[in-house]
């Protein structure tokens, strides 16, 4: 995937796939690459299209969470400039809070007075576009990006899974994996006493999916419960590739909104910039949305399992359980956790 990445980066008008310069940049690409390998001319890796499958996951997720932290790093560094006087805002984000529980806090702070809307206002939307007082317009936009900037938020802090842990593992290529063979669905009908079940059952209107898409799983030892230290937890994120990249798009969009504003007061009144340096163009207003429910829905988050007792002994105190976005519902495990069952054809297929 890099290398094809790798042959796709030439100046052209068009395409770069379909760039009249493409075939030879790809052939030289692909021969360097070779060469220093000590490889034949034409060598490329094999890759599996479940390995890209699941690496295209991967990164959709990595992306949506750099996406959501350069939001939330952003908004804050900017809501802490009261005045023109202060340090350049760029020089706060290189020199700010470092831990991203500081910046939340901050940023809450920041937002927790009644001029908290109209505040947050003047950071996404146009000076120009505010000069003749707030339309419906222009407050369906800032909902917008509010609910986005919230979204980002949830991603990084205080959620009932470990989502910003889990990023960091997929940043280090530490106790974690991607994998697309895992599917997970609650049925309501039991298997029969011969431990089978039809297939009807898993994929009926009563099945409720939790898991039919690609899935990350992580290994991290569980935050403290009341300053409590916990054990070792697996943690499953489903990742839906398009939603997870739409959801990085509008946090992006947020982001460039909030970026435009703060450039063009940076370059405020200067005349002695160069033609080609200057704010970056308005991303525009998203009005009416798309907001995060309109995205994900109400689509399952992840699951969550203690693996092992917290070290100071006693039971683990972050129970099993499914999280969706705004909610957990715990697993009680009242017998073998595991049972062997085979699927089977349903009576209808078998008769048909």
């Amino acid at each position: 995937m890099m290398l094809r990445w790798a042959e796709s980066d030439v100046d052209s008008d068009e395409h770069p796939l379909a760039a009249s310069a493409e075939q030879q940049h790809a052939i030289e690409t692909r021969g360097r690459f070779a060469r220093l390998l000590g490889r034949p001319v034409g060598f490329v890796p094999e890759t599996s299209p479940r390995s890209i499958a699941t690496q295209v996951a991967t990164d959709a997720y990595a992306l949506r969470h750099h996406a959501a932290e350069s939001l939330v790093r952003l908004t804050a560094a900017l809501s802490q400039r009261t005045n023109v006087a202060e340090s350049c805002v760029w020089e706060a984000l290189s020199a700010g809070r470092n831990q991203l529980d500081q910046v939340v806090s901050q940023l809450r702070e920041s937002f927790s007075s009644a001029e908290a809307p109209m505040q947050f206002v003047r950071l996404v939307l146009r000076e120009q576009d505010l000069q003749s007082g707030m339309t419906e317009r222009l407050a369906s936009a800032s909902n917008v990006f509010a609910d986005w900037l919230q979204f980002a938020i949830d991603l990084l802090v205080g959620h009932e899974l470990q989502l910003n842990a889990a990023h960091n593992k997929v940043k280090h290529g530490l106790s974690v994996r991607a994998r697309d063979d895992l599917k997970v669905s609650f049925v309501t009908t039991p298997p029969s006493a011969d431990g089978t079940i039809p297939v009807g059952v898993l994929t009926g209107p009563d099945a409720v999916d939790i898991f039919d898409r690609p899935v990350i799983e992580v290994l991290a030892q569980a935050p403290k419960v009341d300053g409590h230290r916990q054990g070792l937890e697996l943690t499953q994120l489903r990742v839906d590739v398009p939603a997870v990249l739409a959801e990085a798009y509008m946090i992006a969009w947020a982001h460039g909104a909030m970026f435009h504003v703060a450039a063009t007061k940076h370059f405020e009144g200067r005349v002695d910039l160069p033609d080609y340096l200057g704010a970056p163009a308005h991303p525009g207003y998203p009005v009416g949305g798309p907001h995060p429910d309109h995205v994900s829905g109400k689509a399952p988050v992840g699951m969550r399992f203690p693996l092992t007792t917290p070290p100071g002994g006693g039971p683990a105190r972050r129970p099993a359980g499914i999280a969706f976005r705004d909610s957990f519902i715990p697993l009680i495990f009242t017998g073998s956790a595991m049972r062997n069952v085979r699927v089977v054809a349903d009576e209808a297929t078998e008769e048909a």
